[in-house]
C-alpha cells in the first residue's frame, strides 16, 4: 500500500516541524510498518522552470532546434543554449529546463553535451520525462506562465505535483481500514493526539429524480449485502487534470481518464472501490437501467475490462442488467466488462458502490487469477456503512471534473437521489472493556488505561461510548474496523496506542495464582540448571514443532497417562506426519537422531525442554492435583506438562593411543544425570521397570524408574533406559540409543539450587572395601541401600559406592561379585581401628540377610 505524505497532512493536523522519518516511526510503532520511504521530489531536484528566449533550427540536422533558455537562479551567467528535437518547442514557451548534473527518474544524467556540433547545457523534458503520465502531446510539458507558482527558476516538483513523499506501508491482513489513506491519517491523528480534518462529503444534485433513471435489485444477499448507485449526466469523459493524474501516478496507478480516476481516488481516500458503468449501454426496462446483483450460471462469460473472455462458475458473484439480469455486466468485486466501458463517448454514467461477500470475491479472484485493486479490499473487508459516503464523493468529483474547453463552469449534472438496497443491513459490534482487566493483561499502571485514559484511546480511533455497566465500558465499533470483536483486541489497541515501552519488564500477574508465578520462576531457575549439566556432559539443545503422527503417539506414548487418553488432532494439519499435537518429546528427538544417522553422524547427544499436549482420559480422570495452576478435580480436556527429555547413541569417549573406543550405554546417561542431580541437590533413586506397560518402547532390560520424594511421599519424577530394538528399527536408527524422559514440574519442586557450603573436615577418612557375593537378580544398589540404613554406622558412614560388579570365571553361576567402598569419618576425632572393625562387621551382618556373602580368596 502506497500512502501520500502530502495526502495525509491534507487530512489530518501533523506537527508543522514533522519529518517523513518520524511519521514512518510513528505508524510502525502503530503496526502498519513502513517498509520504504519514496521522496519523490528528490528525482527532479534538479528541474526548473524555463522560459524559451529563442528558438532556431539546428544547422546541422533538421529535427533540432536551437534554443536559448532562460532558467532563472538556475543559470545565474544568463540563457543557456539548449538543443531540443521537440515538435512543440517555440520562443516564449515557459517549459520544464532540466539544468546539468541532474538525474531523471529512470536514472538518466543530464550533462552539458556536444549535438551535432552544438554545445548543449541540459534538457527540456517531456511529462514522461519527469515521471508523469503522458499528458496527450508529442513533445515538451509546457507550463502555464500564468498558473500560480509558474516563475522562472522555480522547482518544477510542486508545480507538476511530485512535491510528495511517498510511504509504502506492509497492511496486516486484519486491518482493510488501513487501505486508505483516511485510515492512515485515523492512526497519525490518535498517534499524534490530534484531529482529523475530514468533513462528510456533500453532493450537489442538479438533475431530475434517479427514480426514472434506475432500479436495483439483489438476488444473491449472501453475495452483496448493499448495493447504492448513483446517475450522472452530461459528463464529461476527458484527460484527468494533472493535480489527479499525478497524484495517483505517486501511488502507482495509471491515469485512464477522469471518470475512471475519480473512482480509483476515492477507492485510495476511503477504501471502498466504486465501479463506472456507461448508463446508455445498460439494458433498460422502460427508461430506467435495471441493475441485478445475482451468482453467476455456469460457464457464463464475460469479457472483462482487460480484453480477455472469462468463463465464470456458479458461486461468482456478478452485476447483471435486463429486466431477468440476463447478461453480466461486471464480476462483482473482482473487475468490471468491456461492454458497459466509460469512453470519451460516455455523456452519463452509473455510479456503483456496494459492499460484497470477502470470501466469495477471494474466490472467485483466485479462481480467475485475476486480482485486482477492488478485490484485494474487497476480500479483506470494506466498510458497509461507508458506502454512500464513498459514492456522494466520487459523484461530486465527476461531475465537477466535466468542464469542457474554456468553460468556466462544470456541465455534469448529479441526478436527486440514490438508489439503495440494504436488505441485510450490518449494524457496529458492542464490546465491552474493563480497564481492571486491561491494566493486568498489559502489566501496566492501571492509571495508564484507567476508564478516562482507555476511553479517550479508543474514541480517537472512531469507537464511541456506548454505556457503562459497573466497572466495564461498553463500545460501539464502526463497521470499518471488523478486526475488533473481542475485549482482548481493544485491549491490543489500548498498548498500540500507549507503545510498548510504556509496558514494564517484568512479569504479569495472574489473579489466584500467586504460587504458580512463583513456581513457573523455580521451574525456569531449574531449567536452566539442567540445561548446564546436559550442556557440560556434551548434549545439544534441539528445537521440534510440537506435532506429531499417530504412528509416533502408538510407538512412544507418555510414561505417566497409560491408556484410554484422548489424542489431540489437527482439523487443518501440515501433513499425515503432522496430524496432532505431540504427546512425548521423544519421538522428534529419535527422529532427529536417524537424521544424523543417515548422514554419517553417529555420536549424538540432544535434549531438549517443551510441553507435551495430555487430553482429559476416556473414563473420566481428573487431572492431577500436582499440576501448577490446575486445581484439584480440574477436568481440563486439553492439560500442558512440561517435559525434560534426552537420547544419546555412539561411544561413550572418543578411542586414543592408549585406550579403545567404548560404545554409550545406559550406566553413562544415568551419570550424566546424577551430575545434573547433583547440580539441583536432589536426591533420586533408580528402580528397575523391566516390562511395564507404561514403557513399552524401552528394552525390558534396562528399563528403570526415576523416583523422588515430593511432599511426603515418593513419585516417579521420569524413566531412563535403552530404546526397545523395535523402536529403533521403526526409527530406521543405526545403532542402539538410551533415553531418559523426565516430568519438568516434579523436577523443579523436588529441585534445591541453594549452594551451602561445608568446613573441610579436621579428622582422616577410613576407607574399607567389600568384595560380597550375592545372586545376580539382586540390584547391586539394594546393598548400598543395607550398608546406608545400618544403624551402627549412623553419623560415621560418609559415603558408599560401587567401583566393580563382576560374573564369570571363579563366581558361581547365578552369582555376582559387588565390589563397595565405604568411607568413614569422625567429626571430633580420628577412628581408631576397633570402631572401624565394629562398623564393618555390622555392616557384613546387616546385608547377609539379603543373602550377601564375603567373597573368599
Amino acid at each position: 500500500m502506497r500512502v501520500s505524505g502530502k495526502w495525509l497532512n491534507e487530512l489530518v493536523d501533523l506537527p508543522k516541524d514533522i519529518t517523513p522519518t518520524q511519521i514512518a516511526e510513528r505508524l510502525t510503532s502503530a503496526g502498519l510498518e513502513v517498509e520504504a520511504i519514496d521522496d519523490l521530489a528528490r528525482d527532479i531536484a534538479g528541474v526548473v522552470v524555463g522560459h524559451v528566449v529563442s528558438c532556431t533550427p539546428h544547422e546541422n540536422a533538421d529535427k533540432l532546434n536551437v534554443c536559448t533558455v532562460d532558467g532563472g537562479a538556475a543559470t545565474p551567467d544568463g540563457p543557456v543554449v539548449v538543443v531540443c528535437g521537440a515538435k512543440n518547442v517555440h520562443a516564449g514557451a515557459t517549459v520544464c529546463f532540466a539544468t546539468p548534473g541532474t538525474t531523471l527518474p529512470g536514472g538518466k544524467v543530464i550533462g552539458v553535451a556536444a549535438v551535432r556540433g552544438v554545445t548543449s547545457h541540459g534538457m527540456l523534458c517531456s511529462a514522461v520525462e519527469l515521471g508523469l503520465p503522458a499528458d496527450g502531446t508529442d513533445g515538451l510539458l509546457l507550463l502555464n506562465a500564468s498558473d500560480p507558482g509558474v516563475v522562472v527558476g522555480a522547482a518544477v516538483a510542486a508545480i507538476v505535483g511530485r512535491d510528495d513523499v511517498v510511504f509504502t506501508l506492509g497492511v496486516t491482513p486484519n486491518r482493510p481500514d488501513a487501505l486508505s489513506h483516511l485510515g492512515v491519517a485515523r492512526e497519525l491523528a490518535a498517534s499524534f493526539r490530534s484531529r482529523l480534518k475530514v468533513n462528510t462529503p456533500s453532493c450537489p444534485e442538479r438533475g431530475g429524480p434517479i427514480d426514472g433513471l434506475a432500479t436495483v435489485t439483489i438476488e444473491d444477499t449472501d453475495g452483496c449485502a448493499r448495493y447504492a448507485c448513483r446517475v450522472i449526466e452530461d459528463v464529461v469523459v476527458q484527460p484527468s487534470p494533472r493535480w489527479l493524474a499525478a497524484r495517483l501516478t505517486a501511488l502507482g496507478m495509471r491515469s485512464i481518464n477522469t471518470v475512471v480516476d475519480v473512482t480509483n481516488l476515492v477507492m485510495l481516500e476511503r477504501g471502498l472501490p466504486l465501479h463506472a458503468f456507461d448508463y446508455d449501454k445498460l439494458a433498460k426496462s422502460g427508461s430506467r437501467a435495471q441493475v441485478v446483483v445475482r451468482s453467476a450460471r455456469a460457464d457464463e462469460r464475460i469479457v472483462t475490462l482487460d480484453g480477455k473472455e472469462r468463463v465464470l462458475a456458479e458461486g461468482d458473484v456478478v452485476i447483471a442488467d435486463g429486466p431477468d439480469g440476463g447478461r453480466a455486466v461486471a464480476i462483482a468485486g473482482v473487475m468490471g466488462g468491456r461492454d458497459t466501458e466509460v469512453t470519451t463517448q460516455t455523456t452519463r454514467v452509473l455510479l456503483e458502490a456496494a459492499y460484497f461477500s470477502g470470501a466469495r470475491v477471494r474466490r472467485t479472484a483466485r479462481r480467475l487469477e485475476l486480482h485486482s485493486e477492488a478485490s484485494h479490499r474487497f476480500e479483506r473487508g470494506c466498510d458497509p456503512n461507508g458506502v454512500q459516503q464513498a459514492l456522494d464523493r466520487a459523484a461530486a468529483l465527476i461531475a465537477e471534473l466535466s468542464l469542457t474547453a474554456g468553460a468556466k463552469e462544470s456541465k455534469g449534472r448529479v441526478a436527486r437521489g440514490t438508489v439503495d438496497a440494504y436488505p441485510k443491513k450490518i449494524a457496529p459490534l458492542v464490546v465491552t472493556l474493563r480497564p481492571r482487566k486491561a491494566a493486568q493483561l498489559l502489566g501496566v499502571p492501571p492509571k495508564l488505561v484507567d476508564e478516562a485514559s482507555a476511553s479517550k484511546m479508543l474514541l480517537s480511533l472512531g469507537l464511541e461510548v456506548e454505556g457503562r455497566d459497573s466497572e466495564a465500558i461498553r463500545f460501539r465499533v464502526p463497521t470499518y474496523r471488523p478486526d475488533l470483536t473481542r475485549e482482548v483486541d481493544l485491549i491490543e489497541e489500548l498498548l498500540r496506542l500507549l507503545g510498548m515501552d510504556q509496558v514494564p519488564s517484568t512479569l504479569p500477574s495472574r489473579a489466584g495464582e500467586a504460587d504458580s508465578q512463583l513456581f513457573d520462576v523455580r521451574r525456569h531457575r531449574t531449567l536452566q540448571a539442567a540445561k548446564r549439566a546436559l550442556l557440560a556432559s556434551g548434549y545439544d539443545e534441539a528445537v521440534n514443532l510440537a506435532f506429531a503422527s499417530a504412528r509416533d503417539i502408538e510407538t512412544v506414548p507418555p510414561w505417566d497417562r497409560v491408556g484410554g487418553e484422548d489424542v489431540i488432532r489437527l482439523k487443518n494439519p501440515l501433513g499425515e506426519e503432522r496430524g496432532a499435537m505431540r504427546r512425548s518429546l521423544l519421538p522428534a528427538l529419535i527422529g532427529n537422531v536417524a537424521t544424523n544417522h543417515r548422514r554419517g553422524v553417529v555420536d549424538v547427544r540432544l535434549f531438549e525442554s517443551a510441553v507435551v499436549f495430555l487430553g482429559r482420559n476416556a473414563g473420566g480422570e481428573k487431572a492431577r492435583p500436582d499440576e501448577p495452576g490446575a486445581p484439584a478435580g480440574s477436568d481440563a480436556w486439553v492439560r500442558e506438562r512440561p517435559r525434560l527429555a534426552g537420547i544419546a547413541t555412539g561411544a561413550s569417549a572418543l578411542a586414543s593411543f592408549d585406550t579403545k573406543a567404548r560404545g554409550l550405554d545406559l550406566f553413562d546417561m544415568k551419570g550424566h544425570l546424577e551430575e545434573l542431580f547433583e547440580q539441583l541437590g536432589m536426591d533420586v533413586g533408580f528402580q528397575a521397570a523391566g516390562d511395564d506397560a507404561a514403557v513399552p518402547f524401552l528394552h525390558p532390560r534396562s528399563a528403570t524408574w526415576l523416583t523422588v520424594a515430593v511432599g511426603g511421599a515418593t513419585v516417579r519424577l521420569g524413566v531412563l533406559g535403552e530404546l526397545h530394538p523395535a523402536v529403533a528399527e521403526r526409527f530406521e536408527l543405526g545403532s542402539s540409543a538410551v533415553v531418559f524422559d523426565l516430568d519438568m514440574d516434579l523436577l523443579a519442586q523436588a529441585s534445591n539450587t541453594v549452594i551451602r557450603a561445608t568446613p573441610l573436615p579436621r579428622f582422616p577418612a577410613v576407607r574399607r572395601d567389600f568384595a560380597l557375593i550375592v545372586d545376580a537378580a539382586v540390584p547391586a544398589a539394594s546393598v548400598v541401600a543395607r550398608f546406608e540404613a545400618c544403624s551402627q554406622a549412623q553419623g560415621l558412614l560418609e559415603k558408599v559406592e560401587i567401583f566393580d560388579v563382576y560374573q564369570g570365571k571363579g563366581v558361581a553361576d547365578g552369582k555376582k561379585s559387588v565390589a563397595i567402598a565405604v568411607t568413614l569419618r569422625a567429626p571430633d576425632r580420628t577412628l581408631a581401628e576397633a570402631d572401624v572393625q565394629r562398623i564393618a562387621e555390622a555392616l557384613l551382618k546387616d546385608v547377609a540377610a539379603i543373602g550377601a556373602e564375603v567373597r573368599a580368596g
